[in-house]
């Protein structure tokens, strides 16, 4: 994951997963949380399928591609298209 959100209620959850073998992260350690909107955080969706988008931080899943929306919403898209 490229963005990095100190105010994130999950960020230090995310982060330790990143750095699990799969083994101990599929037993529960560092699951993820189950919903970033309830505790004041904001969703940072994935491609899961091309159909659905998944949140790096939670257990949110939503039908259709909201990670290209995000993607357009990055301020480094922007450094990027010279804007």
């Amino acid at each position: 994951m490229a963005h990095w959100d100190p105010g994130h209620p999950y960020r230090w959850r995310t982060w330790i997963r990143t750095k699990l073998p799969w083994l101990l992260v599929d037993l529960g350690v560092a699951a993820k949380g189950e919903d970033c909107a309830r505790v004041g955080g904001q969703h940072w969706w994935y491609n899961r399928d091309n159909v659905t988008s998944g949140c790096y931080h939670c257990e949110v899943i939503q039908p259709g591609q909201l990670w290209k929306e995000a993607q357009s919403d990055s301020p480094r898209d922007d450094v990027r298209n010279g804007c």
